[in-house]
Formats: structure tokens, sequence, C-alpha cells
């Protein structure tokens, strides 16, 4: 495991899919590493830390003064997210077509909104908890894409119409999606966790 400024790269096999790891807010390029293991043990792993810190809180975009997203600093820091992305990818000799993104909370939601963008080349993700940022109006065809989507009907952050509108997001534009919806808050469960893993075993990505 080799750690830098803002990201850790845990190297695996490189016959199994790659997984990139982006973490919730408060979270850091260490706190997904062991989900990583847990979902796909063999594969390297790619944990990359968001450059945003709100109120000691580490984030990948900002709030306004008002609470809401701002969308202006979200575009920019999503573009140095794919940036880096592809600069790390390219000195570890990662294939982003084969790469798995597995985002929770506001790294979920960064992830979402670059593969609804058409920005990356990705094409399987697991979010934990996403929920969509701005209207959709990308016209990408997401038709080789297979994602894997929780939500808690207990969340204070993420409305089930919100949730829905993401998954609809997806389906509109010819992806797979699953969803996985139980009792529970924003945070992760076992449950939860253990449905990503069968779902990424049955997937046919991991190779």
């Amino acid at each position: 495991m080799t750690n830098y400024e803002n990201y850790t790269f845990v190297q695996g096999e490189a016959d199994v899919a790659p997984l990139l790891l982006l973490h919730g807010t408060g979270g850091d390029e260490q706190d997904l590493i062991p989900l990583g293991h847990f979902l796909s043990p063999q594969a390297s792993l790619l944990a990359i830390r968001g450059r945003i810190v709100e109120q000691g809180a580490n984030r990948y975009f900002k709030h306004t003064a008002t609470g809401g997203f701002d969308l202006k600093n979200l575009e920019s820091e999503t573009t140095w997210l794919i940036e880096t992305l592809q600069e790390l990818a390219s000195q570890h000799k990662l294939d982003l077509n084969r790469l798995i993104v597995m985002g929770y909370s506001n790294g979920a939601n960064v992830a979402a909104k670059f593969i609804l963008d058409g920005k990356v080349p990705i094409k399987t993700g697991i979010f934990f908890h996403p929920m969509i940022l701005t209207p959709d109006d990308a016209t990408t065809d997401l038709s080789d894409s297979a994602i894997w989507m929780s939500h808690g009907s207990l969340d204070p952050i993420v409305t089930e119409a919100n949730f829905k509108a993401l998954a609809t997001a997806f389906t509109s534009k010819h992806a797979k999606v699953e969803t996985y919806e139980a009792k529970q808050s924003h945070n992760l469960s076992e449950n939860e966790l253990q449905a990503a893993k069968d779902w990424l075993a049955q997937s046919g990505r991991l190779r």
C-alpha cells in the first residue's frame, strides 16, 4: 500500500477489474479500503480524497452559503477528479474501461454524475446512498453500463423521490440498474454491503 498526498493505491491482481473508491463527506482515502477488499479481495484499489474542506470535512465539491450545491464548483472539481483519475490510472497501469467505481454518499454523488455525463469510460458503478445533483440533460448512451445503488427509507439526506430520479436518469440512458432499499438511515449496513458484493460477483464485471 502506497500513500501520497491525496490518494492511496493498493496493488491487486492484474486480471481482476480494479476499483476506484470515493469516500463520503468527512472521509478520506483510507475510509473505503476495507470495503474495497470486502467487495473484491483480489482487486487493485485506487482511493482519491476530495480536495474541498468544509468545516473540517473533506468533500468532492462545495455547498453554497445557503446550503445548496455549488454547481460551478461541482463542475470544476469533477474535472479535477477526472484528470487526477486519468493521471493515476496511467501511472498505475489501470484500464479505465474495466474500472469499477464505488462511492458512498458525497463520493457516490460525484461518481454518478460523471458517468451520467459520459465524461469517463467507466461502465460499472456501486453507489451507496447516492443522490442526483443536477437536472439530467446529457444524451449519453449507457447501454453497456451496470449500476447498483442503495437507499434507506429513513435517510434524512436523500429522499425517495431523489433516489428514484437518479435511477430513472440511468435507465433512461439504457443502463442496467439494480436498486437496494431497506429500512435504515444514511449509514452502511451489513446486509447492504453483502447485497452489493453479491451483485458484483454475479455481474460479470470482475474480470
